[in-house]
C-alpha cells in the first residue's frame, strides 16, 4: 500500500510516499520540503507536493503535526497555521487519513529503528526492550513523548512536556530564565532548549540585539563552526539545559531510557558526549545513581517524523 506521509512542523512541511508492506518497517521515497512561511495553509503546500509529484497522491494518508491533537481546530504554536479536522480529509481527498502529533510519530519512529540509526551518549549501551522511553528533540519548538513497550506491545504517548517551567540551575541560567519571563511572560524549557532558544540565550548574554529570527540557522552555524565566542557560549548554555531537561522528562515519565532526536542534535554529537552533558543529566540528587542506569542515545535518521507516520498508519488500520 502507498501513502503519503507529513510531517508539518513550525518552519516546514515535509511530504513523502511511503511504501507499507505488511509486518515490515515502511520505506520512505524521496521528501519533499517546503517552507511553511510561503503558503497560506496546509492544503497549499499539500497541491504543491501533488504538483510536483507529477501524479496523482494516493487517497490514504498519514500526517504529523506539530500541535496537540485536540478539538477541531488544530493550532500551531510556531506557526500561523491551522487544520480543520472535520474537513481536512475532504479538502484533501483522502479516503483515509491519521492525524498524530509530530513527536508521536517520531516516538513511533524510535521503536522501529535498528541499533545502527543510533549513537550512543550515555549510560549502558542498549535501550530497554520493556517499558517507558522518553523521545525529545529541539527543532523550531522542542518535541517531547513517551514510547512504551510492554511485552512486544508498542503504543506511544503524546505530550506536550516541553511548556513545563524552565528550571535555573546556576546564576547564569537564573538570569536567561528572568530576561525570558520579561520579554515572554513565562519561561518553559522550549523558550531555551529551541532553536530561537538559541537566539534568547545569544541576546541575553550580550550578542547581537536585533537577530532575526528567520535566520537562527546561521547562528547555530557560528556556534558550531566557532566563529561567533558569544554564540560558542550560547550553545554550550543550551546543551547543559538539554541535559538537565532529558533528565527531569526522565524520571518523569519513569523513563529508563532517552531518546533524543532531530537535525539540530544531529549537528552536535560531539557535544551531546561530554562529561557535562552527563553530568547534568544525571545531577537529580538522591535519584543520580538511578540516573546513571539510563541509556541515552541521538537517534540519527533523517526523517523520524515521516517514518514515524507511515509506522503509526500501519499500526491504526493494519
Amino acid at each position: 500500500m502507498r501513502i503519503v506521509v507529513g510531517d508539518i512542523g513550525g518552519t516546514h512541511a515535509r511530504f513523502a510516499i511511503a511504501e507499507l508492506e505488511g509486518g515490515h518497517r515502511p520505506r520512505i521515497g524521496p521528501m519533499k520540503r517546503y517552507r511553511t512561511r510561503d503558503y497560506p495553509g496546509l492544503a497549499a503546500a499539500w497541491a504543491r507536493f501533488e504538483e510536483e509529484s507529477g501524479a496523482p497522491l494516493p487517497k490514504n494518508a498519514a500526517l504529523a503535526v506539530a500541535a496537540p491533537i485536540e478539538g477541531e481546530i488544530l493550532r500551531f504554536m510556531n506557526s500561523d497555521w491551522r487544520i480543520e479536522r472535520r474537513t481536512l480529509r475532504a479538502d484533501l481527498g483522502l479516503d483515509q487519513l491519521l492525524l498524530l502529533n509530530d513527536f508521536g510519530a517520531v516516538a513511533h519512529a524510535v521503536s522501529v529503528l535498528e541499533p545502527d540509526d543510533f549513537i550512543h551518549l550515555h549510560g549502558p549501551e542498549a535501550l530497554p526492550e520493556d517499558g517507558a522511553i522518553t523521545v525529545l528533540g529541539p527543532g523550531t519548538g522542542l518535541g517531547v513523548a513517551i514510547l512504551l513497550r510492554r511485552g512486544g506491545q508498542v503504543s506511544v504517548v503524546e505530550t506536550e512536556a516541553a511548556h513545563i517551567g524552565f528550571a535555573p540551575l546556576d546564576p547564569e541560567e537564573e538570569t536567561l530564565a528572568d530576561a525570558i519571563v520579561e520579554q515572554h511572560g513565562r519561561a518553559s524549557v522550549e523558550r531555551v532548549v529551541s532553536g530561537p532558544g538559541l537566539i534568547d540565550i545569544y541576546r541575553n548574554l550580550g550578542g547581537e540585539a536585533d537577530v532575526d529570527p528567520n535566520r537562527a540557522g546561521d547562528l547555530w552555524s557560528a556556534a558550531i563552526d566557532g566563529t561567533d565566542a558569544v554564540a560558542v557560549h550560547a550553545l554550550d548554555i543550551l546543551v547543559r539545559c538539554l541535559a538537565a531537561a532529558a533528565g527531569d522528562f526522565s524520571l518523569a515519565h519513569g523513563a529508563m531510557g532517552v531518546v533524543i532526536t532531530g537535525g539540530l542534535a544531529n549537528r552536535i554529537p560531539n557535544l551531546l558526549q561530554t562529561p557535562m552533558f552527563a553530568s547534568r543529566f544525571t545531577a537529580k540528587g538522591r535519584y543520580r545513581e538511578r540516573m546513571q542506569r539510563v541509556p541515552v542515545m541521538l537517534a540519527t535518521h533523517a526523517e523520524p517524523g515521516l517514518l514515524g507516520a507511515a509506522v503509526a498508519f500501519q499500526r491504526t488500520f493494519g
